[in-house]
């Protein structure tokens, strides 16, 4: 993992987040099942409420109008309430299964944006070129950002003589270190451990990923904590949910030894939250209180040369990020008419790449648990909801053969009978599937899933599109076999069978 601390691994190096993602992923299935199994209980008298309505409609049209299709869609209705108990059961299980779909969905759309290099808002990540965990002295970041504010404009300008002047800011400009800490040294466990990232307080809200577009009260409450890190250096803002387990509240004092810091003692003040379903798990403590506790250490402390795990940079464009790279590791063999250069770092090399290729490769180790979500389990639970559909539509067809076969003698084409099974499960599904993408996005918002610097997974808004669709699809799939053979009923049959 980019920037892991070397001594919060396990022996050998090993890096113990892959088990613990399979560990979370498990938990988080059970955890969604047994949710959704309650909200969608809960929701059942909803249904049945919308059904009824739906049903009270379809009498008035027909009564108005005599027309044949309002008679079918009551038809339809009478056969979702003849079996409540069997409605119900099918309504639940597309919901529940509908919901974890949603989140599975919502996963895997998250990996893919971030894995996605975007030609706006650029942004590229310095680490040690040969070693993982990354960790760099503090002149590197010192001498990456004057190269970047001051050398690479005039740079680009040489290369580029028609574009338009580049600008690279300050605030375009971070590094992040990884601190970690325990409240309790001699009894660590993980509810009394806090992950901070340790940087510029005034960057926050420019530079980290999906706090850089928030509005309203959410964007007023991290300005403000921002402005209080600024003016008092061991200030830390923590998300909601590690307060929480480590039994503390905003505007009390924490204490922590230093776990890849060893020897060092922080004492912060808790002085605000990180907005609800961003860097979950975790905490931002301010750059200047860490480099004020390395001066007092000695030359020789382990982590003097180490303090600093990654540097981000955001680039208006890709030449920008082609001409940076090239100053900070100058190719061996230089094209012809450029200058053969030697990098500026060095003690450690540096390598620089996109965000979207570091966290790629970082998201390697993950690859076959991604691979499982999207070719095993998906499809898995889309069979699992088939065979739900098609085993209730076939027990009702079988309790209906007469009433179908007395429909075909009133004058019902096969056609009608085809199209009153589908409908009665393309209704349950449209329901079932509309009502879980709605509580997924409106009612629970994102996925809380602290995978390194990940912290939520936001429900996109397609999902409200994408959970009545499925519920439709799979509807149609699993009662397409019913429908089928209940369109294919013989009245002589039927009759026979009762005689």
């Amino acid at each position: 993992m980019y920037g892991m601390p070397q001594d919060m691994m396990g022996p050998a190096g090993f890096d113990p987040s892959i088990v613990m993602l399979s560990g979370y992923l498990l938990t988080l299935l059970a955890g969604l099942i047994t949710l959704a199994l309650l909200i969608g209980a809960v929701t059942l008298p909803i249904f049945f409420v919308v059904l009824f309505a739906i049903e009270q409609g379809a009498w008035a049209v027909a009564g108005a109008t005599g027309a044949f299709v309002p008679k079918l869609v009551l038809i339809m209705f009478r056969g979702l309430r003849r079996s409540p108990l069997r409605t119900s059961l099918t309504y639940l299980a597309l919901f529940v299964l509908t919901t974890v779909l949603v989140f599975l969905y919502t996963i895997l759309t998250f990996i893919n944006t971030v894995t996605t290099e975007k030609e706006a808002n650029f942004k590229a990540i310095l680490t040690h070129k040969t070693v993982i965990p990354s960790q760099m002295p503090p002149k590197h970041y010192t001498e990456f950002k004057r190269l970047a504010l001051e050398e690479l404009p005039k740079e680009y300008a040489k290369e580029y003589p028609g574009e338009p002047a580049l600008v690279v800011r300050d605030q375009d400009v971070i590094s992040w270190s990884f601190v970690g800490g325990t409240t309790d040294p001699k009894n660590m466990r993980p509810d009394n451990v806090l992950f901070m990232f340790c940087l510029e307080p005034e960057k926050i809200l420019t530079m980290m990923d999906g706090l850089d577009d928030l509005t309203g009260d959410e964007k007023a409450q991290l300005e403000a904590g921002v402005k209080a890190m600024l003016a008092n250096e061991q200030a830390i803002i923590v998300s909601k949910s590690r307060l929480k387990k480590l039994n503390k509240e905003v505007g009390q004092e924490i204490k922590l030894t230093g776990l890849n810091f060893p020897k060092m003692e922080f004492k912060f003040d808790i002085i605000g939250v990180i907005p609800d379903g961003k860097y979950e798990g975790v905490g931002f403590m301010n750059k200047a209180y860490l480099e004020k506790l390395l001066k007092d250490k000695p030359a020789d402390y382990v982590m003097q040369d180490k303090a600093v795990n990654l540097i981000w940079v955001k680039l208006p464009n890709r030449k920008a990020f082609d001409v940076l790279n090239r100053m900070v590791d100058p190719p061996a063999n230089p094209p012809p008419g450029q200058e053969r250069r030697t990098s500026p770092f060095n003690s450690p090399a540096l390598k620089m790449e996109t965000a979207s290729s570091g966290i790629g490769s970082w998201l390697d180790a993950y690859k076959d648990i991604f691979f499982g979500m999207k070719y095993i389990l998906t499809p898995a639970m889309v069979a699992i909801m088939c065979l739900v559909i098609a085993n209730a539509i076939s027990i009702g067809v079988r309790e209906r053969r007469t009433e179908m076969a007395v429909l075909k003698v009133l004058g019902f084409q096969p056609r009608h009978v085809l199209a009153l099974v589908l409908g009665e499960a393309v209704l349950v599904g449209l329901m079932a599937g509309g009502m879980a993408a709605f509580l997924s996005w409106f009612g629970i918002g994102n996925l809380k899933l602290q995978i390194a610097f990940f912290g939520a997974f936001i429900v996109p808004w397609e999902a409200l599109v994408l959970g009545p669709l499925l519920g439709v699809v799979v509807s149609v799939l699993g009662s397409i076999g019913p429908a089928l053979g209940a369109k294919n009923v013989k009245v002589a049959e039927v009759f026979a069978r009762v005689a």
